[in-house]
């Protein structure tokens, strides 16, 4: 069939690509600014760069794990000791955030049990129903009520009302 093509109609390609005729014997200048660039800007930086990555790989660091030490509650902290407040207060924001992560984990949980498990789901799906129960109580019974400006002293507060009232309720058993 390539023997059948007619050669005047389809002309073959030329052998080789034709270079470029120069119409001025003065350079480029977009090709001299960018060989300066390259010199003066770029292999500095990448210089620098490569050492600077060279020193690092020896350190690996890893930013997606910040790691808090715990610090003092807030009832272990001195009266006065402002410092002692505000890192109790931003361990009690960094716990809340936890437990909050905690409950949705659950929840998802048992949301995807659900929908695997379509029309069995209360048999199936029991412990993760149990399992979102006691992680929810245990959160309202930490946090609810708080509110959205809720903060350590006001949990604390209301750990110790609930503490107080339990006594009552326990003592009038008795």
């Amino acid at each position: 069939m390539a023997e059948d093509r007619d050669r005047e109609v389809y002309t073959a390609p030329p052998p080789r690509t034709p270079v470029a005729d120069r119409t001025t014997s003065v350079p480029n200048p977009v090709t001299f600014l960018q060989a300066v660039f390259s010199y003066v800007v770029d292999a500095p930086v990448t210089f620098v760069r490569e050492w600077i990555e060279s020193r690092q790989a020896k350190n690996k660091f890893y930013y997606y794990h910040q790691k808090f030490p715990r610090v003092p509650d807030l009832s272990e902290c001195m009266e006065g000791d402002h410092l002692c407040f505000f890192e109790a207060e931003a361990q009690w924001r960094r716990d809340r955030m936890v437990d909050q992560q905690i409950v949705e984990i659950c929840r998802e949980r048992l949301g995807a049990c659900k929908q695997r498990e379509g029309p069995n789901q209360f048999q199936n799906c029991a412990k993760e129903i149990e399992q979102l129960a006691q992680v929810t109580k245990a959160y309202q019974d930490r946090y609810g009520d708080l509110g959205v400006h809720g903060n350590a002293r006001t949990c604390l507060m209301k750990q110790k009302h609930r503490m107080i009232e339990e006594r009552k309720a326990q003592a009038n058993a008795s």
